[in-house]
């Protein structure tokens, strides 16, 4: 699968297009379904050095990890 990821102004726009799935609070991990389409998409912020993991990415992703 080829990495597929959005960042900024994308997020929203596709964020409301998704059903939120599971919050993991502990690593700071939102998981994503598009019902439409049955792809999966991870929010995350990957630049822990910076504050509040800087600015957020969604990630799409094959399954989830608890599949």
């Amino acid at each position: 699968m080829n990495m597929i990821i959005k960042t900024s102004e994308e997020i929203y726009l596709l964020e409301e297009k998704l059903t939120k799935v599971r919050i993991d609070k502990e690593n700071w991990l939102v998981y994503y379904l598009d019902e439409r389409t049955k792809e999966k998409w991870v929010k995350e912020y990957p630049y822990s050095e910076m504050h509040a993991g800087g600015p957020p990415q969604l990630r799409k992703i094959e399954k989830f990890p608890w599949e």
